[in-house]
């Protein structure tokens, strides 16, 4: 399996999988040996297997992949943000993304205990609720340990995982603060530049306009123009003919002649542009290279200048592009909130990634423990 051109944004995937645990020298219920150590706090093999095992179940539910030998060892291009292109295996290149997270939770750990931090009582019971929670699902404690034991793991283990999993959002809101709703309820002892913000805004977005005309088919409409769908809940359509094909590239060749010429990009957006949210955003779309748009789209809206415009006729549709200025301090702005709703939580996670890469270096690794627990030999699981 090839999916050329994936690059899903690090800092995303980072964000969401720093919510894990890691077990300090001493855990009581986990004598299994080492697999890496980091200035005395180790991760050891049952919590290595388990870290691989439910990251490896989130990151198959990411990117549509299958708990298969063929699967993982299909092929996988990734390409870069300098536009190489890297060939290895989908379960290789997962294999990586899981290891760099391993690493940054045990390092997370240490940090614990070093800024000397100690959990909430909230915190705890937040986790005992949980682990009820996931008792009752199972449908008592003998067939949760059951669960439990084809990863080699207890519940007791479990809850290990689970406060640790506090220990690390407790690093966060000592370094970085806390918000609430996106607004910043308290400092850290590090907190993000504005420049920081800006910078990585910058790097990671773009602001595009576009005229959307399908040039390959139409929605089908019943007798009062409303869109009719399929029985799976999917829009109906139906092909255009030759002849309304050629129509629609004959319209874009207008358009794209009367823009060169001066017209006005808005006007003509609203009056011929095919993309519904036209109306609701006028004044384009703020995108990253994860965005939920075809690939087309993303890959010219990232290789424009600002202000430069570019027709791309892709195999659905054809786009008028225009890349504008991204509008200053985009990320408290009400009206692009819904493009930039995580932003907080990528660049902490950035930062943090530049902090620990030094630190990184100084982790001991057991390789072949690390090859005996790889995710071609573990199960995915979800809890």
């Amino acid at each position: 399996m090839s999916r050329t051109g994936f690059r899903p944004a690090f800092s995303l995937l980072l964000a969401v999988l720093l919510l894990a645990g890691v077990c300090l020298t001493g855990c009581s219920s986990d004598r299994s040996p080492a697999v890496m150590t980091f200035r005395g706090t180790t991760v050891s093999e049952n919590l290595f297997r388990y870290w691989m095992a439910s990251y490896k179940a989130y990151f198959l539910q990411l990117v549509g992949g299958q708990d298969s030998d063929a699967w993982l060892n299909g092929e996988w291009s990734v390409s870069n943000e300098d536009g190489s292109v890297v060939s290895m295996t989908a379960g290789e290149y997962l294999q990586e993304r899981i290891l760099g997270v391993i690493r940054s939770n045990l390092i997370s750990l240490r940090l614990f205990e070093e800024y000397g931090l100690s959990l909430p009582d909230s915190a705890r019971r937040d986790v005992e609720v949980l682990i009820e929670s996931e008792i009752e699902n199972a449908g008592s404690r003998r067939a949760l340990n059951e669960k439990l034991a084809a990863i080699g793991i207890t519940i007791d283990q479990l809850r290990e995982f689970k406060l640790a999993e506090e220990k690390i959002n407790c690093v966060y809101s000592y370094l970085y603060g806390e918000t609430a709703n996106g607004v910043t309820v308290s400092s850290g002892a590090e907190p993000i530049s504005e420049e920081q913000y800006d910078a990585f805004y910058q790097a990671h977005y773009v602001l595009v306009k576009h005229i959307y005309i399908r040039t390959k088919d139409r929605n089908v409409l019943d007798a009062d123009g409303n869109v009719q769908y399929t029985s799976s809940g999917t829009v109906l359509t139906e092909p255009l003919s030759e002849e309304e094909s050629a129509q629609k590239y004959a319209l874009c060749d207008s358009l794209m002649e009367l823009l060169s010429g001066g017209a006005d990009f808005d006007e003509l957006m609203q009056e011929y542009s095919e993309d519904a949210g036209r109306r609701n955003y006028p004044n384009g779309y703020i995108v990253s290279r994860s965005s939920s748009l075809p690939e087309e789209f993303l890959e010219n809206a990232f290789d424009m200048q600002i202000g430069e415009l570019r027709r791309v006729d892709a195999s659905y549709a054809t786009h008028i592009m225009i890349r504008e200025p991204l509008p200053e301090r985009g990320w408290e702005d009400e009206n692009w909130k819904g493009f930039l709703g995580s932003i907080q939580e990528y660049v902490t996670s950035e930062v943090f990634a530049e902090k620990i890469a030094p630190m990184i270096l100084e982790i001991v690794c057991d390789e072949d423990r690390v090859s005996e627990n790889s995710i071609f030999l573990v199960p995915a699981v979800d809890y």
